[in-house]
């Protein structure tokens, strides 16, 4: 078919309007998970200390002769640690002219971009307490810096070959960062061993937080030889469903839900450790809430920034526990 001879068509026009959508469509995931799991404590400084104290180990020879002399024991002395704030922030400047003119999807491009970058401050903190970071006092050119859970965890840490711990350095006052070792697959025994090295060490594990792979590998542990398998019967009316997916682990340490983490799909780094949770053993330190800032104008434009200052608040290490040095990925 061909067309008619002197047809006017939508190639030769002017004027024809356009056909945007009154919408915009945004798939990027807004979840914080740990975040959102843990509570909050108000700190008063940059930097923010805490203790910690044990109990003496059970003891099989406490037997005393009948009327014997009493003898003390020496007290130790609690630990002291402590974490520094840090400062995150996002900014926006947008033109007065492009606040004005007619837009689609959005009535006021500055209220837009703004409500964008608050949930871009709160995933920069999710993947910061994620991060393997050292903690750093900081000076008046140096910006100060919290040192990340990885960085924490060296009771219950299981590593690759090569990896070592870092940890709380009562000499500095510093987070160290820990040293990466050769990765591996995420295995049962590997979940089964930080478990009871959690359990053994006082703690009561709740979650596993894992990237969106392992959650993929997770789930294949109910094929696992020493897994009692699972069945649900299909109803004589519908189709069968194929359960090849779990969400939660009856373990010989109690139920413990596995709970996946897309940040930690944002790079390598972070998606390489599987924490052993106890959430009441963390806690945002939040020194300044998230704001917002209306800087003052120097041109035609508006400026707004978020800010905020937190830390991380390992109440106690030990009541939590580190896979590290698992892929990221299938090989």
């Amino acid at each position: 078919m061909a067309q008619a001879s002197g047809t006017f068509d939508t190639y030769s026009a002017v004027g024809n309007r356009e056909d945007l959508e009154d919408r915009i469509y945004q798939i990027t995931p807004e979840e914080t998970p740990l975040i959102s799991l843990i509570g909050s404590t108000k700190v008063s400084a940059v930097r923010h200390d805490w203790q910690t104290d044990t109990l003496a180990t059970p003891s099989t020879s406490n037997a005393q002769v009948e009327g014997d002399e009493y003898t003390y024991d020496e007290p130790d002395p609690t630990t002291r640690l402590s974490n520094y704030t840090q400062i995150l922030r996002k900014s926006v400047v947008v033109s007065q002219t492009q606040d004005a003119v007619d837009k689609a999807g959005r009535a006021k491009e500055l209220a837009y971009q703004m409500s964008k970058r608050s949930v871009e401050l709160k995933k920069d903190i999710e993947a910061t307490f994620l991060s393997n970071q050292a903690s750093v006092a900081g000076n008046s050119t140096t910006a100060r810096k919290l040192g990340g859970l990885p960085a924490w965890l060296t009771t219950n840490a299981e590593r690759g070959t090569g990896g070592a711990d870092g940890g709380f350095s009562a000499n500095t006052g510093l987070v160290v960062a820990a040293t990466d070792g050769t990765q591996r697959a995420f295995t049962k025994t590997l979940l089964d061993d930080a478990l009871q090295s959690v359990y053994d060490a006082g703690g009561a594990p709740k979650i596993v937080m894992v990237n969106p792979y392992n959650k993929r590998v997770f789930s294949t542990f109910m094929s696992d030889a020493n897994v009692a398998a699972f069945r649900m019967p299909a109803s004589e009316r519908n189709q069968g469903t194929i359960m090849a997916a779990a969400d939660a682990y009856m373990s010989d340490w109690g139920l413990i839900d596995i709970l996946p983490n897309r940040v930690m799909s944002a790079s390598s780094d972070l998606g390489r450790n599987i924490f052993v949770l106890q959430p009441d053993m963390l806690a945002r330190g939040v020194l300044r809430p998230i704001n917002q800032d209306i800087p003052a104008k120097t041109g035609d434009a508006n400026k707004r920034v978020w800010i905020t200052e937190l830390t991380l608040v390992v109440k106690n290490e030990a009541a939590l526990g580190v896979i590290a040095d698992v892929n990221t990925a299938a090989a």
